[in-house]
């Protein structure tokens, strides 16, 4: 989840001048999205690894990191890169900002300047959580159960702005979302794996919850 992750959907939020009705009113997204909806867990805490593969168009590589992260229901989520090279960002209902290793920290988005902020940043935190409640109102969603048993959700997004900067946004999971894939309408492609997914133990120590200070 990268800086230009959020100024992707900050754009694109700012863009729209007005909610978007729903495309099929005989198929509302709870309706579309029961069974996932009654399989994914909503623990407390959530810990894992992940790796994010982005494939930008007109280059023969995809850009490769990894690390790990903290997920806190009522906090936010911490993402600790280890690869290529090591870096925090940190993601709340108020503010997205970014730790280097020498311990200077920036500001990326903050809900005290603007309204638009918090709407960005739990956006953010509704596609790493796959918190459907959130996500319905800004995308259509549609459900496949997979060959492996999982489900996936595509996320097709209603709000004009969304439109400019995402062709849809596939979430794959169980239990828990551990796979994000994001289809732009530049032709940049971005996949997101969460590995080694755990809830325990089920509270945060006091060492996790004061990164999120």
């Amino acid at each position: 989840m990268t800086r230009a992750f959020a100024a992707a959907i900050l754009a694109a939020l700012l863009a729209s001048a007005s909610p978007v009705a729903c495309a099929n009113e005989d198929m509302t997204p709870q309706a579309a999205s029961d069974d996932a909806r009654g399989r994914l867990a909503r623990p407390a805490v959530l810990r894992g690894s992940f790796e994010q593969r982005k494939q930008l168009q007109g280059f023969k590589n995809p850009l490769l990191s990894r690390g790990r992260f903290l997920l806190l229901r009522d906090r936010g989520v911490i993402w600790d890169t280890t690869e290529p090279f090591a870096s925090s960002t940190v993601l709340t209902r108020d503010r997205l900002l970014t730790r280097q290793p020498d311990g200077s920290t920036r500001v990326v988005l903050d809900a005290a300047v603007s309204p638009a902020m918090a709407s960005v940043n739990s956006l953010l935190l509704a596609l790493v959580a796959g918190d459907l409640d959130a996500l319905a109102p800004q995308f259509e969603i549609n459900e496949d159960r997979l060959p492996d048993g999982r489900w996936q959700l595509r996320l097709h997004p209603r709000d004009a702005g969304l439109q400019r900067v995402f062709r849809v946004i596939e979430l794959r999971g169980d239990e828990h979302v551990d796979e994000v894939a994001l289809e732009e309408t530049g032709g940049d492609h971005t996949t997101l794996r969460f590995l080694e997914l755990s809830d325990e133990p089920a509270t945060a120590s006091p060492a996790e919850a004061a990164r999120f200070d």
